[in-house]
């Protein structure tokens, strides 16, 4: 536990890549819309907010867990390791101001959390399904590169008969955090 905070500590005294609000990637807001089972997989479905481009990915049933939990708010008599992360933050100051997901290079995803100390903002590297856990807890925005979504067409809405309504699965779009 003394580790944990220990390396908490050292992430906000030793800052990560700093950026400018400027930045050159056309990033899309996206909110989690469902956790799903595709395949008996547990995967995080992320949706823009016409709900006109999607992402899915795949991740562990651990990690399903500690997303839904940090959804459906604080229950729990203590602390689990992403809410001790926010409680940390608040206290020392500091604030998640976004999540980003980044790339997917060789079937894996990456996201950077954006956090604000001191007037500045620095961004660490992060699983996005530990992102997603710490973002959703904390009322911070989910933002991904253009690049990654997929077009939700007329079947994928449930606007044909019989269709799903939610996307099962498509190759080329799964990929693990």
């Amino acid at each position: 536990m003394r580790m944990v905070i220990v390396a908490l500590l050292w992430l906000l005294v030793l800052p990560g890549t700093v950026y400018s609000e400027e930045e050159s990637t056309p990033w899309v807001a996206l909110r989690v819309k469902q956790l799903m089972l595709v395949n008996n997989a547990p995967a995080v479905l992320l949706v823009d907010e016409p709900e006109e481009r999607y992402l899915l990915m795949f991740i562990s049933f651990f990690m399903a867990n500690a997303i839904r939990t940090g959804m459906d708010g604080p229950q729990l008599e203590r602390p689990l390791t992403h809410d001790l992360i926010g409680i940390l933050l608040r206290r020392l100051g500091a604030k998640v101001t976004k999540i980003k997901i980044t790339e997917l290079k060789d079937n894996t995803y990456y996201a950077l959390i954006s956090v604000q100390v001191n007037g500045e903002v620095a961004e660490f590297d992060a699983r996005p399904s530990d992102a997603l856990a710490i973002a959703v807890r904390n009322g911070a925005p989910i933002f991904a590169d253009h690049a990654l979504l997929k077009p939700v067409d007329a079947s994928l809405r449930g606007e044909e008969e019989g269709a799903p309504v939610l996307p099962l699965e498509e190759e080329g779009s799964k990929g693990k955090t």
